[in-house]
């Protein structure tokens, strides 16, 4: 199974992202504080319901937003999932 799509809103740096990956290699190339660390972290996110740098899953929302939300679809030879995740602020 591989990340095939992500979606992100609001999530820490990002407005708003779409990404597709490639069954085989992905690489992230940019300048430093571009956010590619932030994508990886969407992808942790994803995975075991929180970040992996902060405890507090309000501080990945994007600065003036009241919410972030992260789909990801995952893909194998004999099916899709869709995987979501929301936080809204209180």
């Amino acid at each position: 199974m591989y990340l095939q799509k992500l979606n992100l809103i609001n999530f820490k740096n990002y407005g708003e992202a779409k990404l597709d990956f490639s069954d085989k290699i992905n690489c992230f190339v940019g300048n430093n504080g571009a956010g590619k660390t932030n994508i990886l972290d969407a992808i942790y996110y994803l995975s075991f319901c929180k970040s992996y740098f902060n405890q507090v899953d309000a501080q990945n929302i994007r600065h003036e937003a009241d919410f972030f939300a992260i789909h990801g679809t995952f893909s194998n030879k004999e099916s899709t999932d869709n995987l979501y995740s929301c936080i809204q602020k209180r």
